[in-house]
């Protein structure tokens, strides 16, 4: 039978990883609207206009999404290092590891109208490398919480499992990644409403949502 503490961690982690899916999006929203159609954590995408813009002539335009990339890749090597550093913290590591995120975005936040797209897209590339290295998983189920383009292989994939051959486990499965899905397009939605009360708003809210939820983590009991 599994451990309170393993199902108390799981549960902590499904729900910080739908909170992050939906930040994802939030944030993603912002970037593309904002900063010159960069893209924070689908890396596919700004691959396709980095190339598209060098081949085109713009070399300074793919510059702001070579920046990016090398941010999300560096953000993924430092979330590893952290999980690895943490891991033996049992459900607590979870404030070290939305603590770490909330200073991150207030940084982000505060300098927001004093840098270029290219450093803010560095930056926040950074964030979303470890966002989706850390928080990776609702339920018994895998989400990349900042790239749909998997999630909707592995929804299709488990809906035709469900069907065919009456797999229940796929089914749920199906479900959990619909509903990921879902949480990411609702976190683009309110990231692009959040724009039309100013530009500087999108990175404040996504901080003080963090804030939020670090403050559940910090008061709750074990």
């Amino acid at each position: 039978m599994e451990k309170q503490h393993d199902i108390d961690q799981n549960r902590i982690l499904t729900i910080l990883t739908a909170f992050s899916t939906f930040l994802m999006g939030f944030i993603d929203a912002y970037t593309f609207i904002i900063r010159d159609g960069v893209f924070a954590s689908a890396q596919t995408g700004n691959m396709v206009v980095l190339v598209a813009k060098l081949f085109g002539g713009h070399f300074w335009e793919a510059m702001i999404h070579v920046s990016a990339f090398i941010g999300f890749a560096l953000g993924a090597f430092f979330g590893q290092a952290i999980i690895e550093h943490f891991k033996e913290h049992d459900w607590k590591k979870y404030r070290i590891y939305l603590l770490i995120q909330a200073v991150f975005l207030l940084f982000i936040a505060l300098i927001q109208q004093h840098i270029g797209p290219s450093l803010i897209g560095f930056l926040l590339g950074l964030l979303a490398g470890y966002e989706l290295t850390i928080f990776r998983k609702i339920k018994s189920t895998n989400m990349n919480n900042g790239i749909m383009t998997g999630n909707t292989k592995n929804l299709m994939n488990n809906l035709y499992l469900a069907i065919f051959n009456k797999d229940s486990e796929a089914l749920q499965t199906f479900y959990t990644l619909l509903s990921g899905i879902g949480i990411f397009m609702l976190g683009v939605g309110a990231g692009t409403l959040v724009l039309y009360f100013g530009a500087i708003w999108n990175l404040w809210c996504a901080f003080l949502i963090t804030g939020l939820f670090y403050l559940w983590l910090l008061f709750k009991r074990s």
